[in-house]
């Protein structure tokens, strides 16, 4: 199960995050992309952060 803190793998093949490492930072409920991940590499527009589902996602242990 993936919370706060979990260190995560993104596989989701259209996001500019792609086989990076993020943290997760938030995780909510009753939302499409309940997920929110933090990265140290920033996207072309400066944002470093970006939502996803759990399916997108693959835990690092």
């Amino acid at each position: 199960m993936i919370t706060k803190g979990s260190k995560v793998k993104v596989l989701r093949k259209e996001s500019y995050w792609y086989h990076d490492i993020g943290t997760v930072f938030r995780v909510e409920e009753n939302i499409k992309y309940p997920i929110n991940v933090r990265f140290v590499k920033q996207a072309y527009n400066g944002v470093n952060a970006n939502n996803f589902t759990e399916s997108e996602l693959l835990l690092i242990s």
